[in-house]
């Protein structure tokens, strides 16, 4: 049942929170906080306004509460964090609907249930309702990127001067919109702790009662002025970014700040004091230290070794007190400076390894537990070599991120890298390398394929072979060889021939949706009419001119789709016997190693390559779909036959 509109009410003061509305509208009624919300809907099951609201409102309870305060749903929804969910990315996921989410959702930068404040904005604006009841109580100083008060050139407060305790929001993890909601003689800017836990039997509690808009300043009173100034320009260019329409990013910087500042604080915190260099004054530092100091001591001490359950309060929270805050945060901005690449993971490598070292458990949660920036997720990444190193493929937030911004897409990625990009960009690699052998070769162009694959996809070497559809003991090995084969600089000129490729593959207006082919050629097998005449002609092919044509189906495949022959799905039917498959795969490898290139076979090879060449014309011209049915993937032998006798040139090879 819809209660009855209150009979007065008042109007939501700018950028005013839902607790402060409720206080200055009790006050007003001379009612208790608790009375009132309770007429107004918000607290009908419970003695106490819960502090879940203050996220937002459901539908019906907004209705409601809006009906009983002449309200507008507009008006009674900007009273609630939900104002900020389009800018501030950690409300997004937060569920307004449980008190024991709370701590949840302090863990995670959500929201403080305590509200920071500045004493000159309570003490209002000198207008007649603000002078008989304060000023607002921001909704935004429950966020806990908002630290200081650009308007009054101030770090905001958090304890009251008086008792010295943190303002209102949660007690022993019970969260209320307000402390002592019962209470009616108290004026909105009164301090409502409790004076001590004990009352006399039929009486009130005692409670502080100490006037809060005449507080001195003791938020970072220690800091100079040129440090304060740096911590208010910062919560300037925050609050630009918190604004419904925020302004645009400058160049270099990520399409939303916050995500990226939270994670380079919880990275500076879990690795303290590795990343101290980037606190811009001694005295910012040491209220970073002070902060993180009991932290470090248990993560290096006995316990977190012995102890199964080991929680830390502060670990993942943002600090209560403002200044410490507005520190920890100054130095995730220093710390993230500009996204060039190489130096944005030069400054964070170092911090992600030192929290690695101290707790690994811990530091894959934070870090792989929030969606941020491509630019930082990259530079957050361990590389085993050039690779993005191992680790676990399927845990929840697992990150796998491309390690470029690439215009070709995975599709376009071979299985193995064309002979023509090796000979262009990586074939001078041999004259360095500490071994070199038969396999050399393949090894260097499997390992580019997985980078190319890395570059657009993101993933770990074993997800990129997965994606390519090639074996995960095949990339093993080849990571195997060349990490003994490679001098670390070697490895350098590596990735920075695959980088050329990447980048000839971007401007390339004719890619190759290799995916496509090797989807489509799946099924194919060369027909048996084709076969005799791909061989007729060619003197000295002796026992090859009578194979079957599951050694040209292979050949053909491997050119089409630029792949290796042992991955072609011909070798994993059920019809072939495991000596037909060994003795396949041999004849296959005989014919394309350089040595035996001569003759007839080379001869057959270029006939070969001219077949595969017209068969991927077709594959890539036709609409999806078309090659369902075998027949359809034969090639245009009208052409193919009148190339044969006029090309003297060198074989044409599929790009």
């Amino acid at each position: 049942m819809t209660p009855p509109p209150l009979a007065r009410s008042l109007a939501p003061l700018p950028e005013e929170s839902l607790p402060g509305f409720l206080l200055r509208l009790a006050h007003r009624l001379n009612r208790s906080p608790g009375r009132i919300a309770n007429l107004c809907g918000l607290a009908a099951y419970e003695r106490r306004p819960p502090a879940y609201h203050l996220i937002g409102l459901p539908d019906d309870i907004a209705t409601t509460f809006a009906a009983a305060t002449r309200l507008s749903r507009a008006e009674a929804n900007d009273l609630t964090l939900r104002r900020y969910a389009s800018t501030y990315p950690p409300l997004a996921n937060a569920q307004g609907h449980s008190t024991i989410n709370m701590v949840i959702q302090r863990e995670y930068w959500v929201f403080n249930p305590s509200s920071r404040y500045c004493p000159e904005c309570l003490s209002g604006d000198g207008s007649p309702v603000q002078a008989a009841f304060g000023g607002p109580w921001k909704l935004s100083w429950h966020l806990p990127v908002v630290f200081a008060c650009p308007l009054h050139h101030r770090l905001l407060e958090v304890v009251c001067p008086q008792c010295g305790n943190v303002l209102g929001g949660a007690t022993q993890n019970r969260g209320s919109l307000i402390r002592e909601p019962q209470r009616d003689d108290l004026h909105p800017l009164q301090c409502r702790n409790p004076a001590s836990e004990q009352r006399a039997a039929g009486k009130r509690r005692e409670v502080c009662g100490a006037r809060l808009d005449t507080a001195p300043q003791t938020s970072g009173s220690h800091l100079s002025a040129t440090e304060r100034a740096r911590l208010i320009d910062l919560q300037e260019r925050l609050d630009r970014r918190l604004a419904p329409a925020p302004a645009e990013p400058a160049a270099g910087e990520p399409g939303d700040p916050f995500p990226d500042l939270i994670l380079a604080a919880q990275l500076i915190k879990l690795s303290w004091p590795a990343g101290a260099d980037f606190s811009p004054t001694h005295a910012t530092a040491a209220l970073i230290d002070a902060h993180a100091a009991p932290i470090t001591a248990i993560l290096d001490g006995p316990l977190a070794t012995t102890s199964k359950y080991l929680r830390m309060a502060d670990l993942r929270p943002a600090p209560n007190d403002p200044a410490t805050c507005g520190a920890l945060l100054l130095a995730s901005d220093t710390l993230l400076g500009d996204r060039e690449p190489s130096s944005l993971r030069e400054r964070v490598q170092p911090l992600v390894q030192a929290a690695y070292e101290r707790s690994s458990k811990r530091a894959y949660q934070i870090l792989r537990g929030t969606e941020v920036s491509a630019s930082l997720a990259r530079s957050l990444v361990r590389r085993r070599q050039i690779f993005h190193a191992g680790g676990s493929s399927r845990g929840p937030g697992r990150l796998r991120v491309p390690s470029r911004d690439c215009a070709f897409s995975p599709e376009e990625v071979p299985q193995l890298l064309p002979q023509a990009w090796f000979e262009d960009h990586l074939a001078h690699l041999i004259d360095h390398m500490l071994q070199v052998n038969s396999g050399t070769v393949r090894h260097l162009r499997r390992a580019a394929s997985l980078k190319l694959m890395e570059m657009t996809a993101g993933g770990t070497w074993a997800e990129c072979a997965e994606t390519l559809g090639m074996p995960r003991g095949s990339a093993a090995g080849t990571l195997a060889v060349l990490d003994g084969a490679m001098p670390s600089d070697l490895w350098e000129e590596f990735e920075a021939g695959v980088e050329r490729i990447a980048a000839e593959l971007d401007i390339s207006p004719n890619r190759v949706n290799y995916a496509r082919r090797r989807r489509t050629m799946a099924i194919w097998r060369m027909p048996a009419h084709d076969w005799p005449e791909l061989c007729n002609g060619i003197p000295k092919l002796g026992r090859l001119a009578r194979q079957a044509p599951d050694f040209a189906t292979v050949l053909v495949w491997v050119e089409v789709t630029q792949s290796e022959h042992l991955n072609c799905p011909l070798l994993a039917t059920a019809a072939l016997s495991r000596q037909d498959r060994r003795l396949l795969v041999d004849q296959v490898a005989q014919f394309l190693t350089p040595a035996n290139q001569k003759a007839g076979r080379l001869e057959l090879r270029r006939r070969l390559d001219l077949y595969a060449a017209s068969l991927a014309v077709r594959c890539d011209s036709a609409p999806p779909g078309v090659f369902g049915q075998v027949c359809q993937l034969q090639s245009d032998w009208s052409v193919i036959g009148e190339v044969w006798d006029e090309a003297d040139t060198d074989p044409v090879r599929v790009s």
